[in-house]
């Protein structure tokens, strides 16, 4: 039986009325990890990101078209913010589609090290204060993790503080729902800051 050692201690703090203050300090590099976050949701989040500061945005999109991304910002606006988009979705769809200022269209990524690459590319592309990756659950089920791609995740979070952080940000945050399961591992290493989204959508009581 190998001998375990502590290689990491994390001490956990639920915020409340020091929540908007955290958030809006945060920078670097997110990941979102999710089943069931909708992407007005992650828009809000972003919107009390650093609100007072003109920032440019890089969008890696696994999940939603950039039509779809287009249209929801229209109707949900990210204020201060200019957003760049890398679809990675869209050539599911269509194979005749051309690069834009805003977006450009790739393949989806088959692996993690692939990943790594289109971040690299996206930072060519829109020279970004911020970047947001929607989502690392297309590598990684996080409510029933194999312990192979745990350690791919933690390779790519060690890759990224190597060859990304240090070009254009550096801090890694991890945003995260279970609404569709519990996560039982949390990717701690090389993450700075592990932030918990909970959308509760009801009918106020005081209201009825």
């Amino acid at each position: 039986m190998e001998e375990s050692h502590v290689i990491q201690v994390n001490y956990w703090k639920e915020l409340h009325k020091e929540l908007n203050q955290t958030i809006g300090k945060l920078r670097g590099l997110v990941l979102l990890t999710h089943n069931s976050v909708e992407l007005e949701d992650v828009i809000d989040f972003l919107n009390k990101v650093r609100r007072e500061e003109f920032l440019t945005l890089l969008y890696v999109s696994l999940i939603n078209t950039y039509g779809y991304i287009n249209d929801t910002l229209e109707k949900h606006p990210l204020h201060s913010k200019r957003v760049f988009v890398v679809d990675c979705v869209s050539r599911y769809i269509s194979s005749d589609l051309r690069d834009t200022h805003k977006c450009i269209y790739r393949d989806p990524p088959r692996n993690l090290d692939e990943m790594k690459n289109l971040i690299l590319e996206g930072i060519e592309f829109a020279k970004p204060d911020m970047i947001v990756v929607d989502s690392l659950s297309q590598f990684v089920n996080f409510s029933m993790p194999k312990d192979e791609d745990l350690r791919e995740l933690y390779r790519f979070l060690s890759s990224l503080r190597d060859e990304v952080m240090g070009i254009t940000l550096d801090t890694v945050i991890l945003l995260y729902d279970d609404k569709l399961g519990v996560m039982k591992k949390l990717p701690t290493l090389f993450v700075d800051t592990i932030l918990k989204l909970e959308v509760i959508r009801e009918s106020p009581r005081w209201q009825e």
